[in-house]
């Protein structure tokens, strides 16, 4: 008996189902024309199905990216969609669509009924975007903001965005709850589940850098590989890549890890601004934009041989007191340069230090800055303070190295400008050419003064920038802590081949006094890439420290397949085992300078120092506890 109902219900259910969506498939063909504009013909893209360029005009009006300019034809679109674009990438998406569509209907009725309690008005607004072949068509979301906000401006162009956010706006932008009715222009047509985010339709540059990877040319979706790499916090030749490159992979193993991906980071994602067009460039330290990719990239390297005179002295002042780098430094020094350098610091944690005479200095080598962070989870607030700090302050003790007639100012850059390491199984071997692309707001601002401080220099004032990869030693902190502690705890790790280049803070610190003693060089400005001799393979080191610390640990390759399924899942595992397992280098010719031998300590010896060093170290710390 009970079988039969179970079965009768399902029936019921199925027909129900059935009823709804032919009667959604009529409503969706009815409204098609409508919401793309078909009935407006004044409303549509004259651009539509053309190639475009855009076109810089100071005389035009500020376009919704923040930039005065206007599109120009240059070509015909031409696209050829393979089967599954056309035919099974459209089946997924009817299905998924109209699943969701059910599924969530409660949760749509209680966001809609939140909406009208909090400010009376429509529950849905539209956007005119761009689709397919830069087809206007209007995206429909759930009102976030107040009736009175102004219509297809985005947020990050309003005067104080937060006046026109409601309290419930808030919430579901964060959980990006918002676009849930983009699901009903998934069933329409307009929209796919898996595709580059939809532009406004005054998006020019973004049209323009999207058309330069093919990127218009398929339909926009719902979420897509810009969306879990970034999302706006990209800038906007940024964003656009990585929707070429999801063009080019498109795939059904694709899409379904960009679905994936975005699963883990609809929960919360501070890198959200709607509309946005890089926010890790809205700040007032944006020293790249314009720049070629030769002036990013630098003068690597002296570009001759130089000559290290180690009879002279040089009096250096270090910016930024107390920091690992700087206190290992002037240890070194003292112990192996004690007649060349007379070395002091200086706090720039208050606006004291704009008072100190820096004209008795010969060099002043900067290392003051805010030092990595979880950057997919820090607030507007803190982000702003890694410019102050990391480029801001940076360029101003730079500037007033200058004026004082300080001959060298060395500043801390780092690998990072370069973006993150490439995932598990793909190289990276970063070479003269390769240009900085960072990967978040991090290393952008370490970018931004890199830049800035190359800027300043002259036939009396030389600038050296630093671009180090992972530094390990005596007292290091951060990832080398983290393999010392899995060294110490794991009994078995993981035997998979990775490459990365890392530099032994003793190798740093004899190039550090080696460059402050050259005697001349012709180029005012350097971009110098200091690493140690080998490459280091992360099961390889870890087998080291634990050896170095008399633990015993065992490399296993039955472990590959799990890295390599750990290296694709989406958020902070995938993230994990990439940043233990992944691949970043320098190539070691460009870490080569004619004159200057700084590889002085091998990794083996560089890892039993360094925890013999650590040892000791902990060793007085408890006898001081104790006494």
């Amino acid at each position: 008996m009970a079988h039969k109902k179970l079965c009768k219900t399902l029936k019921i259910l199925a027909g129900a189902a059935g009823i709804a969506f032919v009667g959604m498939q009529l409503v969706a063909k009815k409204k098609k024309a409508d919401y793309t504009y078909k009935n407006e013909p004044a409303e549509q893209n004259p651009f539509e199905g053309k190639k475009v360029v855009f076109v810089k005009n100071d005389n035009d009006a500020e376009n919704a990216d923040g930039v005065r300019g206007h599109l120009e034809e240059s070509g015909v679109v031409f696209t050829q969609e393979s089967l599954y674009s056309k035919y099974a990438k459209r089946a997924l998406d009817v299905v998924l669509s109209f699943g969701g569509l059910l599924v969530l209907s409660p949760l749509y009725a209680a966001i809609a009924l939140a909406i009208k309690i909090e400010d009376p008005g429509p529950v849905l607004f539209t956007q005119k975007r761009l689709g397919k072949n830069k087809e206007y068509f209007k995206l429909h979301k759930f009102r976030s903001m107040k009736v009175s906000t102004p219509h297809d401006v985005p947020t990050h162009q309003l005067d104080n965005p937060d006046q026109y956010i409601t309290k419930v706006g808030k919430f579901i932008r964060a959980h990006s709850l918002d676009e849930l009715p983009q699901i009903w222009d998934i069933f329409v047509g307009n929209m796919s589940v898996i595709g580059p985010r939809p532009g406004l339709w005054n998006q020019d540059l973004l049209t323009a850098e999207r058309d330069k990877y093919g990127a218009n040319d398929v339909k926009p979706g719902l979420t897509g590989w810009a969306q879990i790499n970034g999302r706006d916090e990209l800038e906007i030749p940024v964003k656009a890549k990585l929707d070429g490159e999801y063009v080019q992979k498109q795939s059904f193993l694709f899409d379904l890890k960009c679905f994936l991906g975005t699963v883990s980071k609809v929960s919360h994602d501070d890198s959200v601004v709607e509309g946005g067009t890089g926010e890790m460039k809205k700040n007032s330290y944006n020293y790249s934009e314009g720049k070629t990719d030769e002036e990013l990239i630098g003068h690597i390297g002296f570009g001759e041989t130089v000559e290290v005179d180690f009879n002279t002295k040089k009096k250096v002042l270090i910016t930024g007191a107390g920091s690992y780098i700087g206190q290992s430094f002037i240890e070194y020094a003292q112990k192996h340069y004690h007649d060349n350098f007379e070395i002091e610091e200086l706090d720039l944690m208050d606006e004291s230090w704009k008072e100190k005479d820096f004209s008795i200095y010969d060099i002043i080598y900067h290392v003051a800055g805010i030092a990595h962070a979880d950057v997919g989870n820090v607030s507007e607030e803190t982000k702003r303070k890694y410019y102050e700090v990391n480029t801001g302050l940076a360029v101003s003790v730079a500037e007033k190295a200058k004026r004082e007639g300080v001959k060298t100012f060395i500043f801390m850059s780092s690998m990072i400008v370069y973006g993150e390491s490439a995932p598990y199984g793909k190289r990276k071997v970063i070479d003269a050419t390769t240009i900085p692309q960072p990967a978040n707001f991090y290393g952008d601002s370490k970018l931004q003064a890199d830049v800035a401080v190359r800027e300043l220099e002259d036939d009396t004032y030389k600038v050296i920038v630093l671009r180090p990869p992972m530094i390990y030693g005596k007292g290091s902190k951060g990832n080398y802590r983290t393999l010392v502690k899995l060294a110490k705890k794991l009994p078995i790790f993981p035997d998979v081949d990775n490459e990365r280049s890392m530099l032994y803070i003793e190798n740093l610190c004899e190039f550090l006094c080696q460059i402050m003693l050259i005697k001349s060089y012709a180029r005012n400005s350097v971009v110098l890439l200091p690493q140690n001799g080998e490459w280091t393979k992360t099961s390889d080191m870890i087998k080291m420290i634990a050896k170095a610390s008399g633990k015993k640990i065992v490399e296993s390759k039955g472990f590959a397949p799990a890295v390599w399924i750990g290296s694709k899942m989406p958020g902070k595992i995938g993230g994990l085992v990439n940043k233990a397992f992944g691949n970043n280098c320098y190539e070691h010719q460009i870490s080569e300078y004619a004159g200057i031998r700084y590889q002085r300590t091998g990794l083996k010896d560089s890892v039993r120092k360094a925890e013999k060093d650590n040892k000791k170290e902990s060793k007085m710390d408890s006898e001081e506890s104790h006494t």
